[in-house]
């Protein structure tokens, strides 16, 4: 698990070098290196508990994304689309799934290239098994916080995705943002 020892490291990082470059804002740095320690840190604890089930965050995601889809399934490329992984990605984990068991692939009778992903019953009942424990894990790792906290920490996240979003063209032309143009 993550110490202290790396959260420190950057953080003390940051107040001795970041002043020294054009446009540093402390509270800015912050705040982005803390919420890529808190992601981390949170992915690192839920692949541990996933392992146990033999499964990654992304294949338990495309489970989840089928059994609330339509009864026909979901096409690969709409499920690569929402769960924002690589048509490659897609389907390596479909396959992962299918030798599993858990997932069986239909093909698209309007669109013969198309193929569809379908739930299976043995995938229902894993996540039957598998979702009370991820609850239970996930209210585990927030029980520090109240639900005040956790809402309003909620409605803070779903501010800071709406600000990057509303200002991701900075990330197409880095050169021209640091410059200010």
């Amino acid at each position: 698990m993550l110490s202290d020892v790396r959260e420190n490291y950057y953080h003390e990082g940051i107040r001795e070098t970041g002043p020294k470059y054009a446009g540093f804002d402390l509270a800015t740095a912050e705040t982005t290196i803390g919420l890529s320690l808190t992601y981390d840190l949170l992915q690192q604890c839920q692949a541990r508990y996933m392992l146990e089930f033999g499964l990654s965050k992304s294949a338990v995601n495309i489970l989840l994304a089928l059994q609330r889809g339509p009864a026909e399934g979901m096409l690969l490329h709409d499920l690569g689309e929402l769960l924002l992984v690589s048509r490659a990605n897609i389907t390596g984990l479909i396959d992962h799934l299918e030798e599993k068991g858990y997932v069986t692939r239909v093909v698209d009778e309007s669109d013969r290239r198309g193929r569809f992903a379908r739930i299976t019953v043995k995938a229902e009942a894993f996540l039957e098994e598998f979702m009370p424990v991820h609850n239970y894990t996930c209210v585990e790792l927030l029980r520090g916080l109240s639900s005040v906290e956790k809402n309003e920490l909620a409605a803070l996240l779903r501010k800071v995705r709406d600000s990057i979003r509303a200002h991701a063209e900075v990330c197409e032309r880095p050169s021209a943002a640091k410059r200010g143009q």
